[in-house]
């Protein structure tokens, strides 16, 4: 499983301040589940939920939102177009500490295809194939994916810079 690694880096990216305390940024695994039918290929997809737990946090709630749905946008792009489930697509829950720190905990599924091709000489090459993204099916929104550069402001508030 590579995407949790990545969505950490990606978040991490985005809030420096969890480069200086990583243990405030954890991420879980639950409810895992490996896919595969009975064919003539070994394929087979995990199937997890993950749980992104961003402790002691004093950045603004948009300041995550928007890096992890950049994320999600690349790495998981049916979380954003499941219509019918999106009031359960990205799952959250807050513990507010005081007035400017907050306890923040996102949950939400992820899946991973891998194939596996037969070497020539015996045995298999695992490849950890990558989703479709927006920009493959552009044609549903006219336009290429946004990507998180400089900065993002709220009001006059500086909430997200790199």
């Amino acid at each position: 499983m590579i995407k949790p690694a990545s969505l950490r880096a990606a978040l991490v990216a985005a809030l420096p301040i969890y480069a200086v305390n990583p243990d405030k940024l954890v991420l879980y695994i639950d409810k895992g589940r490996l896919v595969s039918r009975l064919t003539a290929g070994l394929d087979y997809e995990w199937r997890y939920t993950v749980r992104v737990e961003f402790h002691d946090c004093t950045a603004e709630p948009d300041a995550i939102a928007i890096p992890l749905l950049l994320w999600l946008r690349e790495h998981q792009p049916e979380r954003l177009l499941e219509f019918e489930r999106e009031d359960s697509a990205l799952g959250f829950a807050a513990d507010i500490i005081d007035g400017s720190t907050w306890d923040l905990a996102w949950a939400f599924e992820l899946s991973e295809p891998v194939a596996l091709q037969p070497k020539d000489r015996g045995g298999w090459d695992v490849t950890h194939l990558r989703e479709p993204t927006l920009a493959d099916d552009a044609w549903l929104t006219g336009a290429a994916p946004a990507t998180l550069v400089g900065e993002i402001w709220l009001g006059d508030r500086l909430i997200v810079t790199r």
